[in-house]
């Protein structure tokens, strides 16, 4: 065998190696970029139901939550604080939802577990009135499809 022979026969073995490392990278990088979605999913839900367990232990902050609902004008000083500060903290949890649903991350099926409840919530006058005072703290993208949904000529059913 001459030296051109082997030289041929390492450049071959050199390109099957890079090829197989290509392939080991990209299952790597494929099975990352699905862990990172699994967590965004994980986190946004989490949010929600710590959300939910907040308003179902605080018995005070729940009344707070049903009455600026229903009226937000009627809510005074730190009533006023709770409400907004956890009405804000729900729609934050809701715009990041939105954000991954819209960038792939999240699940169409998984998104609509998030945009039914904010739809019912955007049925009421209180969470309306809120909304016109504090849209300016979301994104863009997120303020247009809530601000489709709260102009829609179909009227949002008020949850009871």
């Amino acid at each position: 065998m001459n030296w051109e022979a082997i030289g041929a026969i390492g450049e071959v073995l050199g390109a099957a190696g890079v090829i197989i490392s290509l392939v080991y990278l990209a299952v790597q990088i494929r099975a990352d970029a699905r862990a990172k979605r699994a967590s965004a999913v994980h986190e946004q839900s989490d949010a929600y139901r710590d959300f939910l367990q907040t308003l179902a232990t605080d018995e005070t902050l729940s009344g707070i939550y049903l009455r600026g609902l229903r009226d937000y004008g009627s809510l005074r000083d730190a009533e006023l604080i709770r409400f907004t500060s956890v009405i804000g903290f729900l729609f934050r949890v809701f715009d990041e939802a939105f954000f991954q649903w819209q960038e792939g991350t999240l699940d169409s099926q998984l998104w609509q577990g998030f945009e039914a409840p904010m739809a019912d919530m955007l049925a009421y006058p209180g969470v309306k009135e809120w909304w016109s005072t504090r849209a300016h703290w979301y994104s863009a993208p997120f303020r247009e499809m809530i601000d489709t949904k709260i102009n829609s000529d179909i009227p949002l059913p008020i949850p009871r």
